[in-house]
């Protein structure tokens, strides 16, 4: 199971709390300020001249009440919005006062005013600072308008009016760049679990790997090791191989587990293997090395396969394959035997002369057709030497007609062929393995690819097909292929026909892969008449440079 954080408040809430720690204790060093102010009469002018009995009164009560707050933080009384609410609206009543006593809007005291109500927005949000703005300004509008109505003194308007915008665009500044922090903030934290969320992810599909994997740096010490690579190096787990030195863990040494496996990581570092070795014990297995470029400096990713798995899964088609095979055989060689052997006791009893002469060409027949098919099967077991050799499609075909000839005016064939082949079209293979290809599917278009009117017409020709392949084709006019035979037909001892034992084209096949060559089929070519489908065998080579 995968396990993802939740989605909390808390770390955004422990935030809020600094803040109004921080904010609380500006307050309180402020209100020691105005305190010493009152106390000494120095410090800005401004300050208590027009009623300094109120102003040493508001200083103290600021003080206090900076220091209660203080202590309502400390025990948590109130949530977070209410307290800060709270302290945004003493700030803006005890600096009206603080505005009263001296002398209205102006120098220091507008400053002060700006600074709470952005503290509020900070705080708060833009919804509240904007209230907090509004009232702010409302307050120091009515405290000019009592003070020209009481005192019947000059007040500044003005200033009151320009506060107000001051403190409103303040107050939109702040909570719109708060807003983008937020926003931030959110990316960020979302960022942040979505890469949780894939490393962990990648942490189980890793551990779940069937493969084994550990990561290595050059000295052989293991960063880290999944439990398949354990199982294959038969180390303990993880908290049974480390140890302590003093207070610091001790890596996993691979001299330790594997020392073979150590000697070849070595090597491949210095160059001097090339990135894979098989191992025997304690399991054996195949050890592949990659390169991984980290921040703490070149590491090894080691991919351990267990060849346990792949031998006994090669075994399994192994022995599948045996077992197809070996029904083929016994299924070929049946009938023919069955065949020499009634032939065999009609011979014993024969008594005339044409009845021996009838009897004896079928066992040799059938004895022929047995020998052709041990011979396939050799064939097929035999590994071909590959011997390749530039090859002139031109001169070769001028050959191939030209043995062939004979044999094709006595089957109906027509043959098609450029006069005039490509010079460019060259081919990399080796001769007797395109000789015995090209005999193996003209033979094939002779038996399967007769049109309606009795003839074969059969068409030769050599493409380029990129920079390095070109393609031979032998086409037909037949009945062509149904989707049965099309699936099956490189699959040994597949035969339409009667006297066939299905393994020309799969040896065909596999000579054309010894080669670096490819053998399909396909639909006949463009040009051909309309009432044949036909057939097109492909021969992609490497092309001669």
């Amino acid at each position: 199971m995968i396990h993802t954080r939740p989605n909390t408040r808390s770390g955004s809430e422990a935030d809020n709390w600094r803040g109004i720690r921080l904010v609380n204790a500006y307050r309180v060093f402020l209100a020691f300020a105005l305190v010493a102010a009152s106390i000494s009469g120095r410090g800005p002018q401004v300050f208590g001249q027009q009623d300094p009995y109120l102003f040493g009164f508001v200083a103290w009560g600021y003080l206090v009440l900076a220091m209660g707050f203080e202590f309502l933080l400390e025990l948590h009384v109130l949530p977070f919005r209410p307290q800060a609410h709270l302290h945004a609206f003493g700030d803006i009543i005890v600096l009206v006062l603080v505005m009263h006593a001296s002398g209205g809007p102006g120098g220091g005291i507008a400053l002060l005013m700006i600074i709470a109500v952005g503290l509020s927005a900070v705080l708060l949000g833009a919804t509240a600072a904007m209230g907090y703005a509004a009232l702010a300004s409302i307050m120091v509008l009515g405290e000019t308008m009592v003070s020209s109505l009481v005192d019947h003194e000059e007040r500044q308007f003005a200033a009151a009016g320009f506060l107000g915008f001051a403190l409103f665009v303040v107050a939109i500044l702040v909570a719109t760049f708060e807003q983008r922090v937020q926003r931030m903030e959110r990316l960020s934290q979302r960022k942040e679990e979505e890469i949780h969320y894939l490393s962990t992810l990648a942490v189980q599909i890793i551990e779940r790997s069937s493969n084994g994997i550990l990561i290595s740096d050059p000295a052989g010490e293991v960063d880290y090791i999944n439990t398949a690579a354990r199982q294959l190096l038969a180390a303990r787990r993880q908290g049974d191989v480390r140890k302590t030195v003093g207070k610091f863990p001790v890596k996993m040494r691979l001299r330790d587990v594997h020392p073979a496996l150590v000697g070849a990581l070595q090597d491949w570092y210095d160059g001097r293997n090339s990135g894979s070795i098989e191992c025997d014990e304690p399991l054996r297995f195949r050890a592949e090395f990659h390169p991984l470029e980290t921040g703490l400096g070149q590491r090894a990713l080691v991919i351990l396969v267990d060849l346990s798995v792949e031998d006994a899964r090669v075994q399994e088609s192994k022995l599948a394959s045996l077992g197809r095979l070996t029904a083929s055989i016994a299924h070929e060689v049946r009938n023919p035997l069955s065949s020499i052997r009634q032939a065999s006791e009609l011979l014993a009893d024969s008594t005339s002369d044409e009845e021996r002469a009838e009897l004896i060409p079928i066992i040799i027949r059938h004895s022929a057709r047995i020998n052709t098919l041990v011979e396939g099967v050799l064939d097929v077991a035999r590994k071909p030497q590959v011997q390749p050799v530039r090859i002139n499609f031109a001169q070769w075909l001028h050959e191939f007609v030209k043995l062939h000839r004979l044999y094709w005016e006595a089957n109906s064939v027509i043959w098609q062929a450029p006069e005039q082949a490509d010079a460019d079209c060259a081919l990399t293979f080796d001769a007797a393995h395109l000789w015995q290809i090209m005999d193996n599917l003209v033979t094939n278009a002779v038996r399967h690819g007769r049109s309606a009117d009795g003839m074969v017409y059969l068409n030769l020709t050599c493409d380029i097909d990129t920079e390095e392949t070109v393609v031979l084709r032998i086409c037909d006019r037949g009945p062509g292929l149904c989707d049965a035979a099309a699936r099956s037909l490189f699959e040994p001892f597949f035969t339409t026909h009667v006297e066939g034992v299905g393994l020309g084209l799969y040896v065909s096949r596999e000579l054309a892969l010894s080669n670096g060559a490819q053998l399909f089929v396909e639909a006949a070519v463009k040009g051909a008449a309309a009432d044949a489908h036909g057939t097109c065998f492909v021969l992609r080579c490497p092309r001669a440079v």
